[in-house]
């Protein structure tokens, strides 16, 4: 097995399987690979709902819509058509992702299901969120704060006036401003999220070093046990090699005086 293949397999697995899935593979991989794939980290509930639906096959379409977007918006073509399919199609997802995190026993609450939501337009509108979502490997839900195909009107062109500092409609910046303050929100939430997956994490590897310090204090006091009761045999070893070897010479010498006693009564 090699690294590309164990890492898509842990992100297949259910969080509470990743851990365990995760020492598992390590142990099947070289040194090299088992080192990058421990560095890999379990997934939000949200980022694994993704995973999921790029597993399902669901994400496609999406990719898609996003790479049409994208086209429309940076050639100042027509965004209309893409930007009326958007909208079912992420509601499509979404409710698609809710039925796997169901099946999976991970239902999906209303802040997870809007990272799930923001995810899938980000991919929409980013190509290397697209690209993070296509690998289907996200530790993280995604957000996008600024303003390309999302919605955004392709700029007009006009030849009568020289082109001059465009003012903002007061409507997109609203929007914008709203979109950069739900994206700053999303980023605390997701790290207020980490804090609290790695303090589970350190509050896990100080017991699991408790536990091993205590282990290797019994280890030791079982090894200097062993040590003891191996010098112990070590001394009754020569004592009963010595004593064998002195019953050896008198069952000997017994045994030529036998011998000779009964030689001289025949004689």
């Amino acid at each position: 097995m090699d690294f590309e293949t164990a890492a898509d397999r842990l992100y297949g697995v259910p969080s509470s399987e990743f851990t365990a899935t995760r020492k598992r593979l390590a142990r099947e991989l070289s040194r090299e690979d088992a080192r990058r794939l421990t560095a890999l980290r379990r997934p939000t509930v949200s980022a694994w709902a993704v995973n999921q639906l790029v597993r399902d096959g669901a994400v496609v379409p999406l990719l898609e819509l996003g790479e049409r977007m994208r086209e429309a918006w940076s050639s100042g073509g027509d965004v209309g058509e893409p930007e009326r399919e958007r909208g079912p199609l992420v509601d499509g997802l979404l409710r698609r992702a809710r039925a796997l995190a169901e099946e999976a026993g991970r239902p999906l609450g209303e802040a997870q299901a809007r990272e799930v939501e923001d995810t899938l337009q980000a991919a929409i509108a980013d190509p290397s969120a697209a690209e993070a979502v296509r690998a289907g490997r996200l530790e993280r839900p995604l957000s996008h704060a600024g303003f390309g195909p999302l919605g955004a009107v392709a700029p007009s062109v006009t030849h009568h006036r020289k082109a001059a500092e465009p003012k903002e409609d007061p409507r997109i910046r609203a929007r914008r401003l709203k979109e950069e303050a739900r994206a700053a929100a999303r980023r605390a939430e997701e790290a207020e999220r980490a804090l609290a997956e790695w303090r589970s994490e350190r509050d896990a590897a100080r017991k699991a070093l408790v536990d091993a310090e205590r282990r290797l204090r019994e280890l030791r006091e079982q090894v200097k046990a062993a040590e003891a009761e191996h010098a112990e045999a070590g001394r009754h070893a020569q004592v009963a090699e010595r004593e064998y070897d002195r019953a050896a010479r008198t069952a000997e010498d017994a045994r030529r005086r036998a011998n000779e006693a009964e030689h001289a009564a025949h004689c």
